[in-house]
């Protein structure tokens, strides 16, 4: 494969927007035209900022013609780049001009609907009853059914055909159970009968050697648990078979626990095991199979796509002879933001387009690939770099723009460590930002005293006896603690955007967490603290701006909703419950027969009565924006305390409701203010009421790193970092056949491996934990960790 290729390596803060832009700008100048552009971001917000920078550097030098041109250039996400292809390329595709591309949330929908179809009562059964033998359900948060729905999504993501996923599923099981103990003939009920017999016998040498020690008493009652749990039921899940294996007695009492710790070792060579195992990860792939099956077979019914499809649909149509004969005379310039997080099958639209276009640019850094988990795979991209003969120096950008000198070095330090694999000059950034202003520095004057140091290292001491840590929440309180005693001292930092230093505010901080949970761990005990945490949550419709809006919409629908009246006449109108209550029993008591209604009197229920007499074809949004409007519910909501916090959860329920009527029109169904409200149960039922975050300059962000990619702030905090690598050889991965990528065809000769951790929180310690430890697939597993 021929490339024309050009790839720019451009670390955080190295003027990665900047270089795009001036790429742009001198092709243009050099001849490319603007209508033969195109140019693929992450988001729609780097798409709107670089198309308006090359912009304004034409405008600036005066190429009014190319900057008014520059509106028929492709600039945009893979996604909305893709359907214009496939829209404009309808005939050659197969598709409809209009069609339609389900958008995440209706797919999740609409799979769930496929998976229910092919869920029989006595599949699901038999999915629960592995689930449980396998002890992954001991944790409280597995579902099968998810796996299923994460083996689809990466098949297809993969563009995998259901032969591969049948080679898939046997392959799977096959590379797990050499990691197994090899199988015995041994009879079931012979190896239950020797357990049983042998924990008897172990129970009752450990109660007469009178070892009266704490260890061995607690070991004593595990057995007799087990073993009841073995009478009754005649088995015993795998996981605690492990734990019999690990059982912790007193000094006195090992040798009497030596033998049956042993017999329950052996479990792994048991053929129930390994059927158990191999079962479990046949039906996971055959469910899969049969609901891909049957999601193919819904969509075309009904003509739809999704964009998995889409992307699929655009591979394909790269290779049709037209198409790359009328692309081959209108591409002038591929650009391509991010390469480092594209997923194997952009990755070859790519390629495909790189082949078609004059010039092909590719800006990335392979040390921001965070986004494993969608598909990205940094081995696929290090290929195409040393297939176009790597990144030349003038295309490295060396310089650091954003970061103080300290935190430039640090950082480099800890990344020629963790990437030595690549050439120093793409790892390591020289600061622009100086301690000591220099003629070419960033900073026209040194830093001030009043700064401090770019870096600091909290340690927390705990007051504690022995070697444990206290739990949650004592870290984050003491974050939180010191990120008030930080804001109390007032150090000054350079503001994002501004040229000067100015004092710290909190909207200028930023909380990095691993996970959601510790997200809202530590913004509740930033609140403790008195300190305000802009943070997405869910739970909107627990709020009480949303019960007052929902109140008033539930009123409009039904006029005799009493408990929508009760609601508006506290929130509104401020009365008491107590009054509430007493007001409701005193005219349930005059009005038995008479046909007035209860508060109609009250100004917000009169006005609601007359706005639903006026606004009987308005949709949800528009009767949303009218009541929030004739009853001023923002001025209300204000009072309250926590505007900025309240204020971004009305405009979270005015977004929700756009997104009803969009996705009632992407589904061809009527949208009405009953479905509205239906709808955000849903919503709720599924904990994805996201609230507003509440940012300002008043409050700490708080959120996980992967939401972090992008984003910037003077002083960001990372927690978590104590964590493990999440380098679990356990769960799914694409597995290529040979060490050789062929950039022809990059999705050939790869598989995805399944495996499942059939020990739960037991598995450290394991046979089966020791022989992965040593072998080739968690060494490579934790150098991606690692990557």
């Amino acid at each position: 494969m021929e490339l024309n290729l050009k790839i720019i390596s451009a670390g955080a803060g190295s003027g990665k927007t900047y270089r795009l832009t001036s790429e742009m700008v001198e092709l243009l100048k050099g001849g490319v035209r603007a209508s033969g552009i195109i140019a693929t971001t992450f988001t729609k917000k780097a798409a709107a900022e670089l198309q308006e920078r090359v912009r304004v550097r034409l405008l600036e030098e005066g190429l009014t013609e190319q900057a008014d041109e520059l509106t028929n250039a492709l600039i945009g996400t893979v996604h909305g780049l893709g359907v214009k292809l496939l829209r404009r390329f309808a005939f050659e595709a197969g598709l409809s001009p209009e069609v339609d591309i389900i958008a995440d949330e209706d797919q999740q929908v609409m799979f769930n609907k496929s998976l229910a179809t092919v869920l029989t009562q006595e599949r699901m059964e038999d999915m629960d009853r592995f689930t449980h033998r396998l002890g992954l359900n001991k944790r409280g948060d597995y579902d099968w059914r998810q796996k299923v729905k994460q083996l689809t999504d990466v098949a297809r993501s993969n563009d995998f055909s259901l032969e591969v996923l049948e080679k898939s599923k046997i392959k799977s099981f096959e590379t797990f159970q050499q990691f197994l103990g090899k199988k015995t003939d041994r009879d079931p009920e012979e190896f239950y009968m020797m357990l049983r017999s042998k924990m008897e016998e172990t129970i009752q040498q450990l109660e007469d050697n009178e070892d009266e020690t704490k260890v061995t008493r607690a070991g004593i009652d595990t057995l007799k648990s087990l073993g009841n749990e073995l009478r009754l039921r005649g088995s015993l899940d795998w996981h605690k078979w492990v734990k019999i294996s690990k059982l912790k007695v007193g000094a006195k009492s090992k040798d009497e626990v030596e033998e049956l710790k042993e017999l329950a070792r052996s479990h792994d060579t048991f053929p129930e095991f390994h059927e158990d195992i191999k079962q479990f990860i046949y039906k996971i792939f055959d469910i899969a199979i049969e609901a891909i099956r049957e999601y193919e077979a819904y969509k075309k019914q009904r003509g739809l796509i999704d964009y998995i499809d889409m992307e699929i649909q655009v591979k394909r149509l790269l290779d049709h002879p037209h198409v790359r004969e009328v692309l081959k005379s209108e591409l002038d310039l591929l650009m391509v933001d991010e390469f480092q997080d594209t997923s194997p099958i952009q990755l070859e639209i790519f390629l495909k387009l790189s082949q078609i276009a004059k010039h092909s640019v590719w800006v990335g850094d392979p040390k921001q690939s965070i986004y494993g988990f969608r598909g990205a795979d940094p081995k696929l991209m290090q290929a195409i770099i040393e297939k176009v003969g790597g990144v030349k120096p003038e295309d490295i950008q060396a310089y650091s723009w954003r970061s103080r000198e300290d935190i430039v070095f640090a950082t480099n330090a800890i990344f020629t460590k963790a990437f030595s694999q690549l050439p120093e000059n793409q790892v390591v950034l020289k600061p622009k930002r100086l301690k000591i202003a220099t003629a070419d520095s960033k900073n026209q004057k040194s830093e001030p005293i009043e700064m401090g140091d770019a870096i600091h290292h909290w340690h927390f001491e705990a007051d504690v006896e022995g070697k444990r840590l206290p739990g949650k929440p004592w870290m984050e309180n003491c974050i939180a603690n010191s990120v008030n005693t930080m804001l109390q001292k007032a150090p000054l930092v350079y503001p994002k955007d501004g040229e000067g230093c100015r004092a710290l505010q909190a909207g200028d901080i930023a909380i990095l967490c691993r996970s959601n949970a510790e997200c809202q761990t530590l913004a509740e005990a930033l609140h403790r603290t008195g300190l305000k945490a802009a943070i997405a949550r869910t739970g909107l419709l627990y709020t009480a701006e949303t019960k007052l809006i929902l109140a008033c919409l539930k009123f409009m629908l039904n006029k005799n909703d009493s408990l929508s009246i009760a609601e508006i006449l506290k929130l509104a109108s401020g009365k008491h419950i107590e009054e509430i209550i007493e007001d409701r029993l005193e005219f349930l008591e005059k009005n038995n027969e008479k046909k007035s209604r209860w508060a109609e009197e009250d100004f917000y229920i009169e006005k609601l009565n007359e706005l639903r007499r006026a606004t009987i074809e308005l949709s949800s949004a528009e009767l949303l924006d009218l009541v929030l409007e004739e009853l001023d519910l923002r001025r209300i909501i204000a009072r309250w305390g926590k505007v900025e916090q309240r204020l971004d959860n009305v405009d979270m329920m005015r977004r929700f409701a756009l997104q009803y009527e969009e996705a009632c029109n992407r589904l061809h169904t009527a949208a009405s203010l009953g479905g509205f409200l239906l709808w955000l149960n849903d919503l709720e039922q599924n904990e994805k009421d996201t609230q507003g975050s509440g940012e300002g300059n008043d409050a700490v962000n708080v959120l996980t790193y992967h939401k972090s990619k992008g984003l910037e702030w003077a002083m960001v905090i990372c927690h978590s970092l104590e964590g493990r690598l999440r380098s679990d050889v356990f769960g799914m991965h694409i597995v290529a056949e040979s060490e050789e990528i062929d950039l022809n065809n990059i999705l050939a000769g790869r598989w995805l491996r399944f495996w499942i951790n059939p020990y739960s929180d037991q598995s450290g310690g394991t046979a089966l934990a020791e022989r992965l430890e040593v072998s080739e697939v968690s060494k490579m597993t934790k150098e991606q960790a690692l990557q």
